[in-house]
């Protein structure tokens, strides 16, 4: 039977404590006390009293998931997200609202996205007429985040709506990389356009006419905060994850068949032979990691009830039910029918 700790490579990635605004009175209306629910992750709740302190990727990412799991609200993510404020994040809001326009503005809340949330990357991709602000999470320590997947490509909908200042305005598609929930009529009902799941990316499209928009009442000057930045985002950097890099290309990869070293280590800028030689300095070989993300995400979607065995194992890259049952077996010691049925009982 495999074991699942993760190795780290470099500092833990750390996210700041606003990013959970509204998480409080939320649990209270469903009768959820947040120390309780705190303590059954291993945080502090004294860090959810001040939007500044920061506390750990993996920890906000269980925080969310337990939240929504004990409150039974399958779209936590996406109601807390479109609620936030700009003012949530902190310096990025005062950035970005300082932009002249809209291109602007995602360039510089990306560049100074280590200040609000360390490993996490936001990207802007334009092709023609089509542009794609997507949204990840690079850290070795998490391999499925779909409440903070869906809180985060909501509060994108919620910002531009407010820099616009259209209510109304809509992408014209939604990108998740999870998949589907058993019920999607919220996050239709949300965005007003199609929602595509089990993508390669989390990402809002949008026509790239929209990025040339003037943001109305922004104040374009360099300001004080503005120029502080390059000096905080220096002090705050942490060492370069090479493990995260590496989980977010193989989970991408997974259901296409999934991505070679050789391929791997031509992205991360490397040979195979340094790339093998730094994950020995893990206790890991390629092939390994590849088995331990696959683990943990065959786990984690086996919690899905909806979800039928033949999609979990595509989505895992296997082209047979019977590959992924015999590979599960060899991880857990149990066939994926056992375990779902195990963890129903639990329930």
């Amino acid at each position: 039977m495999m074991t699942m700790q993760m190795p780290r490579a470099g500092a833990v990635a750390t996210i700041r404590s606003g990013a959970l605004a509204g998480l409080g009175g939320f649990l209270e209306q469903r009768g959820v006390t947040t120390p309780a629910l705190c303590e059954r992750v291993g945080i502090n709740p004294a860090l959810l009293a001040n939007p500044e302190s920061r506390m750990a990727v993996r920890g906000y990412v269980d925080l969310l998931e337990s939240a929504a799991s004990q409150t039974h609200s399958d779209t936590l993510g996406l109601n807390l997200g479109y609620r936030q404020p700009l003012a949530t994040m902190g310096t990025l809001g005062e950035v970005t609202l300082r932009a002249p326009d809209i291109a602007s503005a995602i360039r510089s809340f990306a560049d100074a996205m280590p200040l609000h949330q360390e490993g996490a990357r936001l990207a802007l991709e334009v092709q023609d007429e089509r542009a794609l602000l997507s949204y990840s999470v690079s850290d070795a320590a998490v391999v499925e985040y779909r409440q903070d997947a869906e809180l985060s490509v909501a509060k994108m909908l919620h910002f531009a709506r407010v820099l616009l200042r259209q209510p109304q305005w809509t992408p014209t598609a939604v990108y998740f990389e999870h998949p589907a929930p058993a019920d999607t009529q919220a996050h239709r009902r949300l965005f007003g356009v199609p929602v595509y799941f089990s993508q390669d990316c989390n990402a809002l499209v949008f026509p790239s006419e929209m990025l040339k928009r003037r943001i109305c009442g922004s104040v374009a000057e360099q300001t004080r905060t503005s120029a502080q930045i390059p000096a905080l985002l220096r002090r705050q950097a942490t060492a370069i994850d090479l493990l995260g890099e590496l989980r977010l290309q193989i989970t991408r990869a997974m259901k296409d068949g999934g991505v070679s070293i050789v391929d791997s280590a031509a992205t991360l800028g490397m040979s195979e032979r340094t790339l093998q030689r730094r994950l020995g300095e893990f206790g890991l070989s390629y092939n390994s990691f590849v088995e331990r993300i696959r683990f943990e995400l065959s786990q984690r979607y086996l919690q899905q009830a909806h979800l039928p065995l033949t999609e979990i194992g595509y989505l895992l890259g296997y082209s047979e039910l019977s590959a992924f049952s015999r590979a599960f077996r060899r991880w857990a010691g149990e066939s994926p029918q056992s375990f779902r049925r195990r963890g129903r009982c639990a329930n």
